[in-house]
């Protein structure tokens, strides 16, 4: 099984090998390790229900259903991103996949530092991944170092992001007004840097985007201006026009992704946001 992405959200459900998930005009110019963020991301954790979207005739998947659970928590001198997915899968056979996966990151205030750990079993199947990333100062090129597997090292390119630094990057993209970005992410996950490619809508306010009903659900927090992204993840040397993964996201300026689509060619998993509680800021006293 591989990857299945929510991006900067959740980028880390994982299929079958062909199937990815990870619960991210003019090319925008990248910004430097040392961009000073104007996004204010909000501290928060979100629940969220897995159904099966469209489904193209042959498909492998007939039915799916689950929970994804996600947190992004302010630390003293970063940021954590925690998710947790319990999935089921059925298959044109009558079979059944089960996949539970645990992902955890942390992110340095300054985007240059980056530990992660993820678990992913599937039918009890277990795949680990830990370890450690550090960029320069100067142009973002940097190393990640696992300990599972043990002795694996990655090279970052040139202005890679942490998945932290590229939801911000990618808001900043939005709110400046851009159509077409592009970037790259390391998130630990996988022994390689991704390219990125997003489509950014037009910027939708509150009662455009989500229901009424939904907005009442999830509180103050789901009721601010966002934008629909669809983002294609590609192998970083790749010279392939098709992504491996497509991934649909509603994006809020502070952070929050109400429902994301991941797109598999012939079939699709609908995310829809449940519940949504606002996490206190962290006693540095």
């Amino acid at each position: 099984m591989s990857e299945l992405p929510i991006v900067d959200f959740m980028r880390f459900i994982r299929l079958k090998s062909k199937y990815i998930t990870k619960l991210f005009f003019v090319l925008a110019l990248f910004p430097s390790c040392e961009h000073a963020w104007s996004t204010e991301l909000v501290a928060h954790k979100a629940f969220y229900s897995i159904k099966l979207g469209a489904v193209s005739e042959g498909s492998e998947f007939v039915g799916a259903k689950g929970n994804v659970s996600q947190s992004i928590e302010r630390t003293c001198n970063g940021w954590t991103m925690s998710q947790t997915l319990r999935m089921s899968l059925t298959t044109s056979d009558g079979g059944e996949v089960i996949q539970n996966l645990r992902f955890t990151g942390w992110e340095s205030n300054d985007a240059r530092r980056y530990h992660f750990f993820a678990s992913n079993n599937v039918d009890g199947v277990r795949d680990d991944s830990r370890g450690f990333a550090l960029k320069g100062m100067e142009n973002g090129v940097g190393n990640a170092s696992y300990r599972i597997p043990k002795n694996l090292k990655v090279s970052l390119p040139e202005n890679t992001f942490f998945p932290i630094g590229h939801l911000r990057w990618l808001i900043e993209r939005a709110l400046a007004g851009d159509r077409l970005v592009s970037g790259t992410l390391f998130d630990g996950t996988r022994p390689s840097a991704q390219r990125v490619t997003a489509f950014i809508g037009k910027k939708k306010q509150y009662g455009q985007h989500i229901t009424e009903d939904q907005g009442m659900l999830l509180g103050p927090l789901s009721q601010r201006p966002g934008w629909n992204i669809r983002m294609g993840f590609y192998e970083l040397d790749s010279q392939d026009s098709v992504p491996s993964y497509e991934l649909e996201i509603l994006q809020l300026d502070n952070g929050i992704t109400p429902t994301l689509i991941l797109d598999y060619q012939d079939f699709t998993l609908l995310l829809n946001q449940e519940r949504l509680n606002e996490l206190p800021p962290p006693d540095c006293s």
